[in-house]
């Protein structure tokens, strides 16, 4: 078992920095209007993307693990919103070009080949679209076995910088880059976001409380972010794609 193993199997709906909070302050900041076609990629049990349909967006969502988009469905189904579910690989996105106003991203693309995924969200976009995509960023060196551990943990190629994530978005074709600088890693846990932003539907499957390997893994993350929090930071990406 690994880390999104675990995620899926306790269903987790805000395994991002900041969790679901940050969600909703970013939507506070910024709103996305009614009517706007919105894809959610990476999309795990749906929190966010029925967040959004609740709120009037017109929304896809997908994943490329298929029994996360079968709780994303039952979530949708359970709270009564529309979404259009799909399974899918965020480097080869099912969709035309020029499909979607907007794309929410949450600590996803890390997970992907970077380069390409970025390269896919600005396919998708319409001209003028805007891509919001929260990760987690090197905030400064560390030492390669540090690397090493964290990567392995994750399960992702590599831990980048502030500059390399805005460069990656410059050379996949976004006209404008931003950020919203770069923030502490969290101290609080997803398990502290959930008892103040608790989640209305229950996910997880009904063994996940009795596998003692869901428990070390869990120890192992806290372990980690003990130890080397003080590497990470995240930040919000910003991406505008050219009206050409």
């Amino acid at each position: 078992m690994n880390y999104l193993d675990m995620l899926a199997k306790l269903g987790v709906g805000n395994a991002h920095p900041g969790g679901f909070g940050e969600t909703v302050k970013q939507l506070q900041k910024y709103p996305i209007p009614s009517g706007k076609k919105v894809l959610e990629v990476g999309c795990g049990t749906g929190r966010t993307a029925c967040y959004l349909a609740s709120q009037g967006c017109s929304v896809s969502a997908i994943d490329i693990r298929p029994e996360m988009v079968v709780k994303a469905k039952r979530r949708a189904e359970k709270l009564g919103v529309q979404v259009s579910f799909l399974e899918g690989d965020v480097c080869q996105l099912p969709f035309e070009n020029n499909s979607f106003d907007v794309i929410m991203v949450e600590s996803v693309t890390n997970f992907a080949q970077a380069d390409k995924a970025l390269s896919e969200y600005e396919r998708v976009l319409m001209p003028g679209g805007i891509v919001y995509d929260r990760e987690v960023i090197r905030v400064k060196n560390m030492k390669p076995e540090v690397h090493q551990a964290l990567c392995d943990f994750y399960g992702v190629p590599a831990l980048y910088d502030l500059g390399e994530w805005k460069g990656m978005m410059q050379s996949a074709g976004f006209a404008e880059v931003s950020s919203s600088g770069i923030h502490p890693f969290p101290t609080a846990s997803m398990w502290e976001d959930s008892v103040q932003f608790p989640d209305p539907v229950h996910l997880s499957d009904n063994s996940s409380i009795f596998d003692p390997q869901i428990w070390q893994l869990t120890a192992q993350y806290d372990q980690l972010m003990n130890q080397y929090h003080k590497y990470l930071g995240y930040t919000l990406l910003i991406g505008t794609k050219g009206n050409k």
